[in-house]
């Protein structure tokens, strides 16, 4: 048995919350963050760049408050913005994809990483049902690749993230990754199905997302990594400092 990737935070219940409020407050402005245009290559698509902070709330929080900061933000901008009034089909699936992340990325970062893998398996298995699926066949190549490597370096990953900050930051990655990657393939599944996109414009993307993707996956690990990993590294090293004796 491994223990967390992250430790847990052992504060108290009122302190809990005010994380927790931190959280739902930082996603909500996240929708004030410049997004990605027609990168599914069908004008007027948008994918949000809020999807990177589904998967930053699901490694900091776990995959159960996580999915709810990230919910409950959405949710409150929606609101407050009165766009809610204005949504289509697609956009109200959209609160479940930041769900999706948050939850995808946390199992990976609470080391559950058989719950994971069976997520992202199916997601793949659903795409391949569909017709258009198996004529943009190439489509979710990107998703094969990092679910092949997940389940590959599974065990050094769980192993080194022990002793070894490089595997720490790679774990993160991979967990921003995935929960990305996943509201991806479950966006265009459900788009698909809400607008029968052909396949020639699925197609059209396939060297082109897995740049965003990996864009929208790095800072949320990142940020994370410095969270975690640096800032103890300082505040241990500052601890040592103070207890060397004064001469």
């Amino acid at each position: 048995m491994f223990p967390k990737l992250l430790p847990k935070l052992r504060v108290k219940n009122d302190v809990k919350i005010i994380y927790i409020f931190f959280g739902i407050v930082l996603t909500y402005f996240s929708n004030y963050m410049p997004d990605f245009m027609d990168v599914s290559g069908v004008d007027g698509v948008i994918i949000s760049s809020n999807v990177s902070f589904g998967a930053l709330n699901g490694m900091l929080f776990g995959p159960f408050w996580g999915s709810i900061v990230s919910a409950t933000g959405f949710l409150l901008y929606k609101v407050i913005s009165g766009s809610y009034t204005s949504m289509n089909a697609f956009s109200f699936f959209s609160i479940l994809f930041i769900v999706l992340s948050s939850v995808v990325a946390g199992l990976v970062v609470n080391r559950e990483h058989k719950a994971t893998k069976s997520i992202f398996f199916v997601l793949i298995v659903a795409w391949y049902m569909l017709d258009v699926g198996r004529e943009a066949c190439f489509f979710p190549w990107y998703h094969l690749l990092i679910f092949c490597i997940f389940v590959f370096f599974e065990k050094s990953i769980l192993v080194k993230t022990v002793t070894s900050k490089v595997y720490i930051f790679i774990s993160l990655f991979l967990a921003s990754l995935m929960g990305v990657l996943s509201v991806h393939l479950a966006g265009s599944i459900t788009y698909h199905l809400l607008y029968n996109i052909p396949a020639n414009m699925y197609k059209s993307v396939i060297f082109l997302y897995p740049i965003e993707r990996t864009v929208l996956a790095f800072f949320p690990a990142f940020l994370v990594y410095v969270l975690f990993v640096v800032l103890k590294d300082i505040a241990l090293s500052s601890e040592d400092i103070a207890h060397i004796p004064q001469v």
